[in-house]
């Protein structure tokens, strides 16, 4: 009997012993093949210390502020030293991190660095996620307000060109009104090309608008408002009023502070965010770019730059109570004349 229970014992360890032999074999290398992730190279201190040094070195080159440059690089030097950039393993915890930094040092809301892929085209043009920054070519609201008060509402100067004829319409939309309120309140800045025609709109052809100056202070370029625009009912006896907040920035300032220095509008809410230079892109590495302040635009008529200052309102009040402020002053303006 013993011996009976015995062979049978060996023989279902026999079985079992097959049958593992037969299954596959799962080996953590297998599993990681059927699941493949991509593995960022991993930034030495070494390599940090040298992007460091490169990012630097391009600033010094093309900044429009370059007497800023050594003493904002003593301060990321001096963080590096001690030890604080040491969550830095990839380029774009780089980009993110030193960028950042950069950016504080120097108040220059305009400057960030960023990683691209291989042949990528590089620009200094910011993407947006779909919403109100690209529906329209952010055109968002136009329409009539009590009084026959005008009411247009963009939050951003879009690069593409068909933002024009979306312009056109719009300003055709309101050439019967008495009157406009301009809500820059969301515009986040954008492209000068289309501040430009916008402003055409608003100011005889030749009128000059602005000024773009290099980083030793030479005039580079002249602007003026040399578009033909459809119509010409905003030039005349005409009353606007522009709505800002202290995001209302880069173009958007350019747009309010040519029309505020020719009497042509009086802005109603808070001073702009001081974003006061034209930016371009440079290489520091091939996959590292630099978004970086290449020059600055000054006023026509009164030769004013704004950044770090920003554009003042002739009424200050908060932006959230802005608008209904000039709808009430417009409407008196409007009916009491």
């Amino acid at each position: 009997m013993r011996y009976l229970l015995k062979t049978k014992l060996i023989v279902s360890l026999t079985f079992i012993c097959l049958l593992c032999l037969l299954q596959p074999a799962h080996s953590t290398a297998q599993i990681h093949s059927s699941n493949p992730e991509k593995v960022k190279p991993h930034l030495s201190d070494s390599a940090v210390r040298t992007l460091i040094d490169d990012t630097f070195t391009v600033m010094q080159q093309h900044y429009i502020a370059p007497k800023v440059v050594a003493s904002t690089k003593q301060f990321v030097v001096s963080k590096f030293d001690q030890g604080q950039y040491a969550s830095i393993s990839s380029l774009e915890d780089f980009a993110e991190i030193i960028g950042k930094d950069i950016r504080n040092i120097t108040g220059d809301v305009h400057l960030s660095l960023f990683t691209i892929n291989p042949n990528e085209k590089v620009t200094h043009i910011l993407k947006h996620e779909t919403g109100k920054l690209t529906y329209n070519f952010a055109f968002e609201q136009v329409s009539y307000l009590d009084g026959n008060i005008g009411y247009l509402k963009f939050n951003k100067f879009h690069s593409n060109e068909k933002a024009k004829a979306t312009a056109d319409a719009a300003f055709n939309f309101l050439k019967q009104s008495d009157g406009m309120i301009i809500d820059l309140r969301d515009t986040i800045g954008g492209s000068p090309d289309l501040v430009q025609y916008l402003l055409s709109y608003f100011l005889p052809k030749n009128t000059p608008l602005w000024e773009v100056l290099g980083r030793e202070h030479q005039l580079l370029y002249s602007v003026l408002s040399n578009y033909n625009p459809k119509h010409q009912r905003f030039q005349q006896d005409y009353p606007i009023w522009i709505l800002t907040s202290r995001d209302s920035a880069s173009a958007t300032e350019v747009f309010t502070g040519v029309m505020q220095a020719n009497n042509k509008a009086k802005i109603v809410g808070e001073t702009t965010a001081g974003a006061g230079y034209y930016v371009g892109v440079e290489s520091i590495t091939s996959k590292l770019i630099f978004r970086i302040s290449l020059s600055k635009p000054v006023i026509s008529i009164n030769k004013q730059n704004w950044e770090k200052i920003g554009i003042k309102p002739d009424v200050n009040i908060s932006s959230m109570d802005a608008l209904n402020y000039a709808r009430r002053i417009a409407y008196e303006s409007v009916t009491n004349r």
